[in-house]
């Protein structure tokens, strides 16, 4: 069984499930991202058409409601959400429930508790940082855009977010949990490959290093949710708190995904961005932490 933590979580039921090997993983991993890249392309040309969006506007989306290049680039992901769980079954021999945990159930309150953790960390920073550099940001808050994409956000974000999570912290992360690797290097690879697909994101402008550090460091701190926990649903929440509030509360220029906003700013401050994003690494692991009840 995967995700292997020292969280208290059936030790007998992991023993009991043989571990599917090495290329079975690999191969997963790969149909995986075929599917996606593929099945996603096929997926973002035919709503760009349905929507009259020219496909050389697909980069930048100059003159699109935002709520339509918001739908656009999140319907790529549905394939990734949908093979994922189809492939644990199918190549893995393994209920596709385990992706996400091994208990019984799957717990919503826990998804939950990811989201408001990271709710709780992301408003009152944007807040602080809102009020002292006020002269930095535009108010652009337009109700009948805002409507329309917040729905797709509650329609299509969780699909986005979700399908990421499936990939990252349970496709690979549950490969690289075997036991062989200490804990830290399998912290390192997982939030590794999470930063790099993140390189080819628009507002990264050639600042590699610290866009890379930014996304592993925002990798790390859901690996390692997931590890302690056993389980999935922190990181879940976490991820669609995190690109809910980018999409609504503030946005800057050239973010990756399509934005209407309260706010907008200028371009990413790397340096502090990053700062902020390995500093809050404990404070969202302290306010996610378990109570002695919630694995028994």
């Amino acid at each position: 069984m995967a995700f292997q933590s020292s969280a208290p979580i059936a030790a007998s039921t992991i023993e009991e499930v043989k571990r599917p090997k090495w290329w079975q993983w690999f191969l997963g991993a790969f149909i995986a991202v075929i599917v996606w890249q593929a099945a996603g392309s096929i997926a973002m040309l035919t709503s760009a058409t349905a929507f009259d969006v020219p496909w050389d506007a697909l980069d930048t989306f100059p003159d699109v409601e935002p709520w339509i290049a918001l739908f656009i680039v999140l319907i790529t992901f549905l394939p990734l959400f949908i093979v994922i769980p189809l492939l644990y079954p199918l190549l893995l021999r393994l209920p596709w429930k385990r992706l996400i945990t091994p208990h019984a159930s799957i717990s919503l309150k826990r998804i939950w508790h990811g989201f408001f953790a990271m709710a709780a960390i992301i408003v009152p920073l944007s807040a602080i940082d809102l009020f002292l550099n006020e002269k930095d940001y535009t108010f652009t808050f337009d109700l009948w855009a805002f409507i329309p994409y917040i729905l797709v956000c509650l329609v299509l974000l969780p699909v986005q977010t979700t399908s990421e999570e499936f990939l990252f912290r349970g496709w690979l992360l549950q490969w690289n949990d075997n036991g062989k690797f200490p804990k830290i290097i399998i912290v390192i690879i997982n939030s590794s490959l999470f930063a790099l697909p993140h390189m080819f994101n628009p507002e990264v402008k050639g600042e590699y290093p610290l866009a890379f550090l930014y996304y592993a460091s925002a990798g790390a701190m859901l690996t390692l949710a997931t590890l302690r926990d056993g389980t999935l649903e922190l990181a879940i929440g976490a991820h669609f708190a995190n690109n809910l509030f980018a999409g609504t509360l503030v946005s800057y220029q050239d973010a990756a995904l399509p934005s209407a906003a309260l706010f907008l700013t200028g371009e990413l401050e790397w340096v502090w961005s990053t700062v902020i994003s390995f500093a809050i690494i404990p404070v969202f692991l302290w306010l996610t932490r378990a109570r002695k009840e919630a694995n028994q």
